[in-house]
This record gives structure tokens, C-alpha cells and sequence, in this order.
């Protein structure tokens, strides 16, 4: 880290912050001089450039010490007045050399920024310990007035310091970057032709054949071709835990292998595995500065040269009074007490450290600025299969529609169609058939139509037809009170309709927990689908979402969330991605379930452990951010105000000026790092919170909650429903007649929308 190669990532070779650098260099890059400085003393390099980094800094500290001892015994009258003269020039002697060592990186940084038009906190550190130092010698060598020796001396060395506890905040924000190595294996057993070798993982490619022993982590992304095993997926989930995978199952690298020994066909390698390219996601997320931050630069960049025009000026007023010594005082000290540390460095850190947190509890976010619309998220839009509920589809029920269609012949002609689809509800019909020992057929000419269902032609016993399976919709008033909440899909050729299929699907264990944290933290909830009305809402009511906006197709689910955004808070979007990316790609915050690529997804949010959980817990984390990001604002701004208008009307010594600009600077770098302690355990769990589940004759959503007024309307329905109660189709909500939602098989499956 720290290289740019090939126009790969460029990023601090200490800390492994982004940097903003460009091009191909063969040496490394650092962010700041704290970070040059730490690794010249505990970096890689060899020990004698180790032992001279460790020298200067030693030297120069124990220098300035000495000046400062030697100052504090002339501001006493212990010292007779001929030697004063001589401690004078003892003191000249001493700075000399502490001054080379210990400002000249300062001097550096503000002359590359003044090249480049800009100033920084170098600017200062530089012209206030240089404008020190040059009075000092002048007074000394001409016998007249004070010396500031230890202010010049002791300025750049407690400004290091402060850069040293910076540094070390970055590198904390930062771990997640610099851990990524470790997890992934440098070697990989190749099983081809030769037999079973050790390669470097460099020289696999997709399709090779890699054997992954028990115990070891996997080195490529691939699909099982031979064993099962138990996987440890923490460093995707963010949490302790396996999960089994047989024959056909996916696998990632970076993961460990359980008991068994696997025979994996690798998919993606190197760069291209998952774990690359969210590691790559976080840094260009670190790279990405949220609006908060953009203002605090723009802020920095007018802040030292606004103070050093208040310099002059004081200098200038006090000169023009007839006391230019108070005059140099007052401009040495409002050059040493500013502080724009909290717009330079606090602001980004606290955004950077909720970045890493997020990623350590197992959320991926595109960038700084997805990570400030989070905490403004006013209403959720939940998708219903295999968000709400789960991925894992069963068939309930088979229904004949024509008497002389068999029932395999149905499944059988169904399951070719569905075989090419990668929607939840197609799997659970060709495992269906499968388990049946029902043939699967082939298909072509397959046409997806999103939310409503799936066309093509189909071999059959070496026939060919043309068959059609549609997701039922709620306009079939006929199938309310048969099939209640149950998805239900009909097959149809040659112009008659065949059957129908029923399908539904367990709730996700931690959705109603995940929905009665959003209504604690004020968040309106929708679900959104493209199933039956009665379908949605049995869903709805079992996890307290307030309002049902279904059925919809995904061009209308895009305007649901067109005019949703047109009302008072950020739009969020819960989605597996399949027919809901149009809505997902549109909604400000886009939350995808699973390991997902962000930068291949219309999602801008992985939770990558597939706990709903994790949306109001990085909700939480993000407002707690922007909290504290504000607390520094408030702070920065209050501090300067007073100690510049200190300085500038004489009454701070440059001295305890340059203590307290090093003390502003660590308590607002403390307070963002407070972010690191909002960890992946404080994270909601299924069995901490109850489910807001309405008692009987109450309303099972908050009337007149703020989405209603915010939404304006889209033809269909999308309003709060009564406990019990589902409108008819067609009718306006004034018109409803109470029909009672069915119960789903068992209390507990629930159906899903294609």
C-alpha cells in the first residue's frame, strides 16, 4: 500500500488513507508529515534510515526542552544582567540546529502549497515559528528587546505531537484496508493435468481447479464442484458464525473452510473476488467526501489566509499605538493559537472511521457522501421476496385448471421455463420438479416480463409450445379469500389456461425487529411489491410495515419512489436487486442483501451479512456522525473566535497559544474518534426488539404518518389498512368492505411477488 501501480489505488503508505495522487510512482506516498515520521521510525525500511528518523526526532525534542528550560530561567531575575547576554547566545546556538531538524517538513509543506495556490496548517506552523525565531536572533545579535526561542522551538514540536495522535487516528480508520491481505491466501492448490500443485494465487484463472484443504482460506470466488463443508464467513458478515455449502454453492475468497475438503472451480480471481472489490469500494468511499466535507474544506482553504490578514492587522494596530513588541506578540500568537484542525482533519476522520465501522460490522457504502444521506433517511420502501421474506420459496399447493393437463406435464413445462431465471420463486419451482423426479425440459425465446411474469417456447416430449406463467394479480378478485396470501403463479398454452401454482416463503427472522427500530428512530416503512395486494399486506401486518403499495410493476415502483422523493426526508430503498434494481438505482440509499459488488450494483449499500438489522443500526451510526461532525463545527468555530480575539488583543502569550491550538486540535480528533466504539455489537438481533404488533381492534400502522402526505399519488393503492381488514380491488378507500386477510398455511409463510 502506499504505491500507485498501473493506475491502481494510491493511498498513504503509514495510515493507508486514499490519497488524491495520480500517475505511476516507485515510492511511497504519505498523507501527512506525522505519517512520513512514524513510518521513518517503525516502518519497513532498513535500520539505519530507521535509527536517523528516530535521531532527528529525539534531537530536535530534547533541544527545544533545553531552550525551553534555559527561557524559563531568564523570565526570573535569578540571572545576573551580564549574563543575560550570554544565555542569549547560548540560546541562539541551540535553536539553530533545533530549528533545521524540527521545522523544516513544515517549511516544506507550506512552500509545495503555496506552489499550488493553496495554505494550510503549515503556513502558520511555518511563518509563526519562523517570525518567532527571526525576532529572536535580531533582538539577540542587536542586545535589545525579547527572545521567543522556545516559542519557535517548541510550536512545530507540540504540533507534532498533535500529528502523531492524528496519524494514529487515520491508521485506526484505516485497519480495515491494511487487514485485507491477511485475509486472503498468498498460495492456492491448482488441481489440472500435472496433478495437485502450490501456485501463487497471481497465476490462477477462472475456470482452474483449486483444491481448498479443512482449516484453510479460500483463495478464489467459485462454486463448489466436489465435498461439503461449514464456512466462516466473518470477514463479509462482520459476526461469528458458519453456514453450510455443498455441491453447487457459491464460495468467496477470504472465507475459511470448516471440516471438509473442497474441489472448487474459481470464477473470479486476484483483484476480481469480492473481497478485492469491496476493499476497493471502501477506499474510493474514503476518497469520496460527503457534502459536510466539501464545505469543511472550502472553509479551510479561506481560513489562514483570513488569519493571516488578522495578524497583520493587529501588528499594524499595535504598532500604530506605540507598542510594536505587543504588536509582534499579538501576530506570533494569533499565527499559533488558530486552529483549522477541525475542518482539515476531524471532519473527514469522523466520516472516514463510520465508514470503517459500517464495513467492520459487515455494510459496505459507496462513499462519504451515501454514508451523510443515511442518517437523513426519513421513509423505507421494503421489497417483499427475499428481502422481507426469505429466499428460500416452497410450493405449496398444485391446482389442475384443465383436466386433460397432467400435473408433471404442467411442473415439467413450467420448470424448463423458469430454469434460465435467477429470480427466488423460479428456483423453488425446478426444485420442485426436481424432487418430484419430474424432467426438466429446455426452453427458448425466454421473455421476462419484471412484475408480471415469463413467457417462451418449451420442448416437451419432443413437442413444441409456447407457454406463459403469470404472477397472479390482485385485479383476480376471485382468488382473494382461496389463496390469501399464498403467490400465485398460472401457467397457460395453446390459449388455455393449465393451472396454478402456489408458493410462499418464511419472514425473515429479524424483519420486525428491524422495522420497529426504524418507527423508534421516527421512520416511516412501505413495503413495496409486485405481488397481490392480499399477499403484501399479510406480510405487512406480520411486521408492522405501515403502508402497502402493491400490486406494483417495477416502472411503477420507480415512480412510487419518484414522488416519494418530492416529501421531507431521504428515500430508502431495501431490495434483493432482481426486479427491484430500477427502483434501487433510483432511491438516494439503496440497501442490497448479501455480498454483493456495489460497483457492479444498482444498490448503494451492501449489508453484507443479510441482517435487516443493520439498517436502522447504520442509521444510528451515521446520524451519531453527523452529531458529532456538528460538534465540531460548533466547537471550532467557538474557539477561534475567542482565541484569536484573545491574541489579537495582546493578552495570550505565544507560548500557552501554541498549547492551546495543540489541545483544540486532540479534543476534537478524540471526539471523532468516539465513532470507532459504535461497534457491529450494538447491532439489533432478532430477539431484541418486539415486533409493533398491533393488539386486536387497533390500527396496525400509524394513521396520518408523515410518508402519507409526502407521497402524492400513483394510480393503485398505497394507504394504511385496517387490522384484519384488506380493501377490495377497485374500490376507493371510503368504499372498503372489511374482508378478512387468510391465514397462511401453518402462520408462518408468507407469499412472494415475481
Amino acid at each position: 500500500m502506499g504505491f500507485t501501480k498501473g493506475g491502481l489505488r494510491t493511498c498513504c503508505a503509514h495510515c493507508g488513507l486514499p490519497l488524491a495522487a495520480s500517475g505511476a510512482v516507485d515510492k511511497p506516498l504519505y498523507c501527512c508529515h506525522a505519517c512520513r515520521l512514524v513510518a521513518g521510525i517503525v516502518g519497513s525500511g532498513n535500520d539505519g534510515e530507521r535509527a536517523w528518523h528516530t535521531l532527528r526526532l529525539g534531537i530536535g525534542a530534547l533541544l527545544a526542552m533545553n531552550i525551553m528550560m534555559i527561557s524559563l530561567l531568564l523570565y526570573t531575575d535569578w540571572v545576573e544582567a551580564g549574563a543575560v547576554d550570554i544565555f542569549r547566545h547560548v540560546l541562539l546556538a541551540l535553536s539553530l540546529p533545533a530549528m533545521g531538524i524540527l521545522l523544516y517538513p513544515f517549511v516544506s509543506g507550506a512552500f509545495q502549497e503555496l506552489r499550488e495556490g493553496r495554505t494550510s496548517l503549515d503556513t502558520l506552523v511555518a511563518g509563526g515559528s519562523l517570525a518567532a525565531f527571526a525576532v529572536s536572533a535580531v533582538n539577540t545579535l542587536s542586545r535589545t528587546g525579547h527572545i521567543y526561542f522556545d516559542t519557535a522551538t517548541m510550536l512545530p514540536v507540540l504540533v507534532t505531537v498533535g500529528r502523531l495522535i492524528e496519524s494514529s487516528a487515520r491508521t485506526k480508520a484505516a485497519h480495515l484496508l491494511q487487514a485485507v491481505d491477511l485475509l486472503l491466501p498468498a498460495t492456492a492448490l491448482l488441481v489440472d493435468g500435472e496433478g495437485t500443485r502450490e501456485v501463487p494465487v497471481g497465476d490462477l484463472r477462472p475456470g482452474d481447479m483449486v483444491r481448498i484443504r479443512p482449516g484453510e482460506r479460500i483463495a478464489v470466488d467459485g462454486r463448489i464442484r466436489e465435498g461439503c463443508t461449514v464456512i466462516e464467513e466473518t470477514a463479509f458478515t462482520g459476526e461469528a458464525g458458519t453456514a453450510f455449502r455443498g455441491c453447487g454453492d457459491r464460495v468467496l475468497a477470504g472465507t475459511i473452510n470448516g471440516h471438509g475438503s473442497l474441489l472448487v472451480v474459481a470464477e473470479e480471481v486476484g483483484a476480481e473476488v469480492l473481497l478485492q472489490r469491496i476493499v476497493a469500494l471502501t477506499e474510493a468511499a474514503l476518497r469520496n467526501p460527503a457534502r459536510i466535507e466539501r464545505l469543511a474544506e472550502k472553509l479551510a482553504r479561506g481560513f489562514v489566509p483570513l488569519v493571516l490578514l488578522i495578524s497583520v492587522a493587529a501588528a499594524a494596530y499595535w504598532s500604530m499605538s506605540g507598542d510594536p513588541v505587543r504588536g509582534g506578540l499579538s501576530a506570533l500568537a494569533i499565527l499559533v493559537v488558530a486552529c483549522p484542525c477541525t475542518l482539515g482533519i476531524a471532519t473527514p476522520l469522523a466520516t472516514s472511521l463510520a465508514i470503517a465501522c459500517a464495513a467492520r460490522a459487515g455494510v459496505a457504502v459507496r462513499g462519504g457522501d451515501v454514508m451523510e444521506r443515511i442518517g437523513e433517511i426519513g421513509v423505507v420502501f421494503f421489497d417483499k421476496s427475499g428481502t422481507v421474506t426469505e429466499s428460500d420459496f416452497h410450493l405449496q399447493r398444485i391446482e389442475i385448471l384443465d383436466p386433460e393437463t397432467p400435473e408433471t406435464e404442467l411442473l415439467g413445462k413450467l420448470a424448463a421455463l423458469e430454469s434460465g431465471s435467477e429470480h427466488v420463486i423460479a428456483g423453488a419451482i425446478v426444485a420442485a420438479a426436481r424432487s418430484r423426479g419430474i424432467p426438466v425440459g429446455t426452453a427458448s425465446g425466454i421473455v421476462v416480463t419484471p412484475g408480471k411474469g415469463i413467457s417462451g417456447t418449451v420442448i416437451w416430449e419432443g413437442k413444441e409450445c409456447t407457454v406463459n406463467a403469470e404472477t397472479a394479480r390482485s385485479t383476480e378478485a376471485d382468488m382473494a379469500e382461496e389463496w390469501g396470501s399464498l403467490t400465485v403463479v398460472t401457467v397457460s398454452w395453446g390459449g388455455t389456461a393449465r393451472g396454478r401454482l402456489s408458493l410462499s416463503a418464511p419472514l425473515r427472522a429479524d424483519a420486525a425487529a428491524c422495522v420497529s427500530a426504524l418507527h423508534q428512530q421516527g421512520i416511516a416503512t412501505v413495503l413495496l411489491s409486485g405481488d397481490r395486494y392480499e399477499a403484501a399486506a399479510a406480510v405487512a401486518q406480520k411486521t408492522g410495515i405501515e403502508k402497502v403499495e402493491a400490486p406494483r410493476t417495477p416502472e411503477e415502483k420507480q415512480a412510487v419512489i419518484r414522488n416519494a422523493m418530492g416529501g421531507s426526508g431521504v428515500v430508502a430503498m431495501v431490495g434483493d436487486g432482481i426486479n427491484d434494481a430500477p427502483a434501487l438505482a433510483l432511491a438516494p440509499v439503496g440497501f442490497a442483501l448479501g455480498p454483493i459488488d456495489l460497483a457492479r450494483h444498482s444498490a448503494n449499500v451492501a449489508l453484507l451479512s443479510g441482517r435487516l438489522t443493520l439498517i436502522p443500526w447504520v442509521i444510528g451510526l451515521s446520524r451519531s456522525s453527523r452529531r458529532i461532525v456538528r460538534q465540531n463545527f460548533a466547537w471550532s468555530f467557538g474557539y477561534n473566535a475567542i482565541a484569536i480575539c484573545a491574541a489579537a488583543a495582546g493578552i495570550l502569550h505565544p507560548l500557552i497559544a501554541a498549547g492551546a491550538m495543540v489541545a483544540s486540535s486532540i479534543s476534537v480528533i478524540c471526539n471523532s474518534l468516539r465513532i470507532s466504539n459504535y461497534t457491529s455489537g450494538r447491532a439489533l438481533r432478532p430477539e431484541a426488539h418486539q415486533s409493533r404488533m398491533p393488539n386486536e381492534g387497533s390500527r396496525s400502522c400509524r394513521e396520518g404518518a408523515d410518508v402519507e402526505d409526502d407521497m402524492p399519488a400513483v394510480p393503485g393503492r398505497h394507504y394504511p389498512f385496517e387490522h384484519g381488514t384488506v380493501p377490495r380491488s377497485g374500490q376507493h378507500p371510503s368504499q372498503q368492505l372489511p374482508v378478512p386477510i387468510t391465514a397462511d398455511p401453518g402462520g408462518t409463510e408468507i407469499g412472494g411477488d415475481r
